[in-house]
């Protein structure tokens, strides 16, 4: 992880933004792609990617990797996701941790789980089999999680401390996904920060979120809030990451908002590196 470049602030792209983004490439250090997206398309998909690696770093971000299946993993899906990784040739990779499928069954979405030993033990045994086929450095990112599941034995940083410090990966931390949990489950976001091994972070994701009387939503569809930003702020007055991302997917014809949000995460680690 110690020799990661430096990239900066950087943006998820989404076709919807591409105008945006190459008209404020002087904003944009490095770009994140869906691996997803680029598995099992046309020619002309893979010609955008290597369109973007001209101009960018990419950096591939999967979301089916299922590290928390039990059952092991998609050996295919597997052997695709190594393929797009060489064909981009990045400083690094990041999936999520969480599980997507059980018992064969594709759960659609990214399901948290368990912070315990067995969970533990299933995504190091997992982790080490990506790690065998795909030799490129791999982040986690934490997700969100609206339910306390039964089983606990780490708290959230102590896992993800135990889990990088056993599996050599870094760590992806989500800023706005810690806001949210600790919103919804009554916890202190800085705490947790404080808690964390610093060194694990390689990058860091944010966005806005919708704030509801009962409960945050992560919709990554609107202005990150001056809460988010100061959460930010205090890591970064800690620790400097690789790199910042945006990871926006709705209401991309607010250009204002989020060029504002990339200026404003620029300024931030730009500020982190002068102390």
């Amino acid at each position: 992880m110690n020799n990661i470049p430096f990239l900066g602030t950087g943006i998820g792209f989404r076709p919807e933004i591409k105008s945006l983004i190459f008209l404020n490439r002087d904003k944009i250090g490095f770009i994140e792609i869906i691996a997803e997206h680029y598995m099992d398309v046309p020619d002309e998909k893979l010609r955008e990617l290597e369109f973007l690696k001209k101009h960018f770093t990419v950096i591939p971000h999967a979301i089916n990797l299922s590290l928390g299946s039990a059952e092991g993993l998609d050996h295919d899906y597997l052997l695709k996701l190594k393929k797009l990784v060489e064909l981009i040739d990045p400083p690094y990779w990041s999936e999520h941790i969480s599980y997507t499928k059980a018992h064969g069954i594709d759960a659609g979405h990214l399901s948290p789980i368990v912070y315990n030993n067995g969970l533990l033990a299933i995504l190091k045994r997992n982790i080490q089999t990506v790690k065998e086929l795909i030799p490129y450095p791999l982040i986690l990112e934490n997700i969100t999680y609206h339910v306390e599941l039964p089983g606990r034995e780490y708290s959230d940083a102590a896992f993800l401390n135990t889990l990088c410090k056993e599996t050599g990966c870094g760590l992806l931390l989500d800023i706005t996904n810690l806001y949210i949990n600790s919103r919804n489950m009554h916890f202190d976001a800085k705490q947790f920060i404080d808690e964390l091994h610093l060194k694990n972070i390689v990058q860091l994701h944010f966005v806005g979120c919708e704030e509801l009387p009962e409960q945050v939503i992560d919709t990554h569809a609107s202005k990150t809030s001056p809460a988010i930003f100061s959460l930010m702020n205090y890591l970064l007055s800690k620790h400097r990451p690789k790199g910042i991302l945006l990871e926006r997917d709705e209401h991309f014809e607010k250009t204002d908002e989020i060029i504002d949000d990339l200026l404003t995460a620029k300024k931030l680690i730009a500020e982190c590196s002068l102390n």
